[in-house]
């Protein structure tokens, strides 16, 4: 067992041609805030209102969206958004701006649906059990 201390996240960065359209589209998700005083043009901030890490969006000239669930550019990371119900979350996506994506099967006892946010990187709303 190591017996340096527990690192903590400092943000949770996704890679993107726009952070601010990007930024703007998780805020509408989640109902966070940009942090304007961390906000630049190439890297932008929403605060968690709770308290934890900020969700970052950064800057890519080059970037490429994933082609999930095919795997010619596979997803390097995801997002899984938890929601009260799935009907619920599904509202919240498309009226973000949000589109649907095929959907796997549902594992015993989790639900939840994937999307793609406007860069199309998927990510998932979860339905609470």
């Amino acid at each position: 067992m190591s017996t340096a201390a527990p690192l903590s996240i400092a943000a949770f960065a996704i890679d993107t041609p726009d952070p601010r359209a990007l930024a703007e589209f998780y805020g509408r998700l989640l109902g966070w805030e940009i942090d304007e005083a961390e906000a630049e043009p190439d890297w932008v901030e929403l605060a968690d209102p709770a308290g934890g890490p900020p969700l970052a969006f950064q800057f890519d000239p080059h970037f490429v969206p994933p082609t999930w669930p095919d795997r010619t550019r596979p997803q390097m990371m995801h997002v899984d958004v938890r929601v009260a119900t799935l009907e619920e979350g599904h509202e919240r996506a498309v009226r973000a701006g949000a589109r649907l994506l095929p959907q796997p099967p549902d594992r015993q006892g989790v639900q939840w649906r994937v999307y793609a946010d406007p860069d199309g990187h998927p990510f998932c709303v979860c339905a609470q059990q």
